[in-house]
């Protein structure tokens, strides 16, 4: 299969003063100390989870987060919430990128920033071409990619896990650092590791199924509700009580939802 692009909304920021990687560090999930490109989320003091971002390690010290589904405002009043007295300045390089998710072969086009990401359960990997540069031959869709996502059980940032959820709800153990160090919600999941007191999850779900569609046990409790579908799939937070196999309304339940392996 030949590469294939698709234009997105990602917010780019950039990252930068004395007290940049030390603040970054005790912001978000992941540990920014042993790589240079990851995942991260972004929890309040609940641990719930606020935004994911890309956050890469650039060589002048600074540090660009790519972030899909916030604006750069939304994004770095995220990130700054709790500056106080640190060196740090987020500034927002949207304008200065156009934006694409690439899928099917490796993207190579010259002066592009590339950056892997499993957030759609295939390869696939984020694109950044400087403003006013040729557009991708190989133009698609996101539906495709979303599709893909929803096959493999892979959760996604806010649609399946939000402001309301714990990563470890979602299958996004991957992205949550618990060996680094104190961190923004980093309580909340040293608790949840520790203890395991997780009362919902989400689930792969198959049938006729809508996203905001809601389960009743035939006791008429409440089960869960489908969080993001395309077609006959879907995921669904659900009850941890519901084993996989279990089928409400037509709708069969599924495998939990996980982020892919590296």
């Amino acid at each position: 299969m030949s590469v294939r692009f698709a234009s997105v909304e990602t917010a780019v920021v950039r990252v930068t003063g004395e007290d940049a990687a030390a603040f970054l560090q005790g912001q978000c999930t992941a540990d920014l100390r042993t790589v240079a490109v990851t995942d991260a989320l972004w929890l309040n003091r609940k641990g719930r989870v606020l935004a994911h971002t890309i956050v890469s390690k650039e060589t002048d010290g600074s540090f660009l987060l790519l972030c899909p589904h916030l604006t750069a405002g939304e994004i770095i009043a995220v990130v700054t919430a709790n500056v106080i007295a640190d060196d740090v300045v987020a500034t927002d390089e949207t304008a200065r990128w156009q934006r694409y998710v690439a899928w099917g072969a490796a993207p190579a086009p010259a002066d592009a920033r590339i950056f892997p990401t499993r957030r759609f359960g295939v390869a696939a990997w984020d694109v950044l071409t400087p403003a006013g540069s040729a557009a991708p031959v190989e133009l698609g869709g996101l539906a495709e990619l979303e599709s893909a996502r929803l096959a493999a059980g892979v959760p996604s940032v806010p649609a399946d896990c939000g402001a309301n959820e714990f990563p470890q709800e979602c299958g996004l153990d991957a992205w949550v650092s618990y060996t680094k160090g104190c961190y923004l919600g980093q309580e909340v999941m040293a608790r949840i590791q520790s203890m395991g007191s997780l009362r919902r999850i989400l689930r792969r779900v198959s049938g006729s199924v809508t996203v905001g569609q809601e389960f009743k046990t035939p006791e008429g409790k409440n089960a869960g509700v489908v969080r993001s579908a395309a077609g006959d799939v879907g995921l669904a937070l659900v009850s941890v009580d519901l084993p996989e196999g279990t089928e409400l309304g037509g709708v069969r339940i599924g495998a939990p939802a996980q982020m892919p392996a590296r």
